[in-house]
């Protein structure tokens, strides 16, 4: 049984921690972390090792989201594990002003996190620490040596975004949309139906890649998390590809794309990694066709799998609460104006809540 907390990407050990949205890690057999006082507030039982600060933003963005009181040791808990210049390991048992190598995508979650609670003066250090480590190509990287890829931009862009700075201002040789844009599919590609879709990294020639797709979407849509509810169409954009003709925006044309893989898939983006849909990319892909404002019915063909599937998309092999996950199901209610406390069967708000390490 898959069961998904942060999406897992590449063949080497490296690429495997280097990206997004609900990265998924095998977790049957996941060690527990024992009680320590340096854990009270930590959301899920799982290792944090490699998502700890991912898991706890999201988390944090989702409860707010919801309205729901957010507790203050698990925002304390998020700001120990943040360095002395502004950036975020992806977790550290020993917290301290000098910690590990930054991670892009927990940096940037978590500085919207951080704007949400309140916590504008540790959001605007890790915007800036971010704002440092744009590469020549506009894009950014998980960590220094991965290279700039669509996942990690499109947090930082959202990011941006959360914080009140124009993606389009902040240019190394590129911007961060540029950069998007760089690694969309287009009329070039001799596989029409890839056409809007994005890859990962930079390759020639590109590759579809659905999981960089349904969350860098949400970024070329100009949207952040939490991606609020609007009106969407009906329609499926695609790249016209008429020789000095107009043509759809790029954000336009990956909902195009998006919608027309769940539609292929039973209400579902389907896993990279085997048989099966990939709940954590189809919750991204209804947060990326609500903030292009298209696929209405592939939105509610999404949420029906996501409601379907909840349990077993929120919970590991040990029945713990997986909070990311538990998030993604509270970020697609939200934008889609359904009930965060109520998804199929779960409440992924008490879920969330439920899950975090309390004081002995």
């Amino acid at each position: 049984m898959h069961r998904t907390t942060r999406r897992i990407v590449g063949t080497t050990f490296a690429a495997a921690v280097a990206s997004t949205l609900f990265l998924s890690a095998p977790s049957a057999g996941a060690a527990r972390i024992p009680f320590d006082p340096s854990t009270v507030g930590l959301f899920g039982q799982q290792d944090p090792t490699f998502d700890g600060v991912y898991r706890q933003s999201l988390s944090l963005i989702a409860l707010d989201a919801a309205g729901a009181r957010v507790p203050d040791p698990s925002v304390q808990w998020l700001l120990r594990q943040q360095c002395g210049n502004g950036r975020f390991p992806s977790y550290t048992d020993v917290p301290t002003r000098r910690c590990g190598v930054g991670d892009g995508d927990a940096t940037a979650l978590a500085t919207i996190a951080l704007k949400a609670v309140g916590k504008r003066g540790a959001a605007r250090d890790a915007m800036n620490w971010l704002l440092g480590q744009q590469t020549r190509s506009g894009g950014w990287e998980f960590s220094s040596g991965f290279g700039p890829n669509s996942n990690t931009t499109g947090l930082v862009v959202q990011s941006m975004i959360a914080m009140g700075i124009k993606p389009s201002t902040v240019k190394t040789q590129s911007t961060g949309p540029q950069f998007l844009r760089s690694l969309q599919l287009g009329c070039s590609t001799d596989v029409v139906a890839d056409r809007g879709a994005l890859d990962y990294q930079k390759q020639s020639p590109l590759a579809a890649n659905d999981f960089a797709t349904a969350q860098a979407a949400q970024a070329l849509a100009g949207a952040s998390l939490p991606v609020e509810p609007a009106t969407t169409d009906s329609s499926l954009p695609a790249f016209l590809c008429t020789p000095g003709g107009p043509d759809v925006s790029p954000s336009a044309a990956a909902a195009g794309y998006l919608g027309r893989v769940i539609d292929a898939n039973a209400g579902a983006i389907p896993s990279s990694f085997g048989p099966g849909a990939d709940y954590g990319s189809t919750a991204n892909a209804v947060l990326s066709l609500v903030a292009a404002g298209y696929g209405g019915d592939q939105i509610a063909a999404a949420i029906l799998t996501l409601e379907t599937n909840a349990v077993d998309f929120t919970r590991d092999d040990s029945d713990a609460v997986l909070p990311a996950s538990a998030a993604a199901l509270v970020l697609a209610a939200h934008a889609t104006s359904g009930d965060p406390r109520s998804v199929g069967v779960t409440n992924p708000v008490r879920d969330i809540l439920d899950s975090r390490t309390l004081a002995g």
